[in-house]
């Protein structure tokens, strides 16, 4: 079965068991799905005649969101199947200077594949803090607990996945592959950390708090 696909309950156990995975990478992913399902719920609720100027607009945004929290979903169990291929290419045998230099290359072709796909989570992430900074302009503010809420979420997602990236990093040996990578994860955790301060900023307005 697909991680995806099981319930709350069972995703909650199958993150407490003892196994490899699913780990951080794939909870990173789950934090923005949802993260970017609730910002679109309070994107939907902007309708109505005092809306009625920005709900085709709204409406839009939230179906932008229905589509990152897809992809997200989908790199629940991406993320998972890319360490379960790190940890096979550590298994492989290593008797021999030929077996040591084909695992070695397995390795590193594996890291490669469990940093890209945090990275690409990352880059959803901000794609939905983005969209939750937009929204925010125009939003109910009756649901701005929920917009709130979904954003720190998305937040959330991308410091897990930029934690993900930054541990298979340290096992990569082709910096030239590295560099640019991690100059974009850098990049993209500071842009998402300015976007959570102003969404925060908006909420503490709009609770009065």
């Amino acid at each position: 079965m697909a991680l995806v696909d099981l319930s709350l309950t069972q995703w909650c156990a199958q993150l407490a068991a003892k196994t490899p995975t699913p780990g951080g990478g794939s909870q990173a992913a789950c934090l923005v799905a949802s993260g970017a399902a609730l910002v679109a719920m309070a994107c939907r609720f902007s309708t109505g005649e005092k809306y009625a100027a920005v709900e085709a607009y709204m409406g839009g945004r939230a179906e932008e969101l229905d589509a990152l929290a897809t992809h997200a979903l989908a790199n629940v169990d991406a993320d998972s199947r890319s360490y379960d291929a790190v940890s096979a290419a550590y298994k492989l045998p290593k008797a021999t200077p030929e077996e040591k230099a084909a695992r070695a290359a397995a390795v590193q072709k594996a890291l490669q594949g469990a940093l890209e796909l945090p990275l690409e989570t990352m880059e959803t992430a901000l794609a939905g803090l983005r969209l939750a900074a937009v929204a925010a302009r125009d939003a109910n503010k009756n649901l701005g607990s929920d917009l709130a809420s979904g954003a720190l979420c998305l937040w959330a997602g991308l410091e897990a996945a930029w934690c993900n990236v930054a541990i298979n990093a340290g096992g990569i040996t082709d910096k030239a592959w590295l560099e640019p990578r991690l100059l974009a994860s850098k990049a993209l955790r500071a842009e998402g950390e300015k976007l959570r301060d102003e969404l925060r900023a908006w909420f503490t307005g709009v609770a009065n708090v």
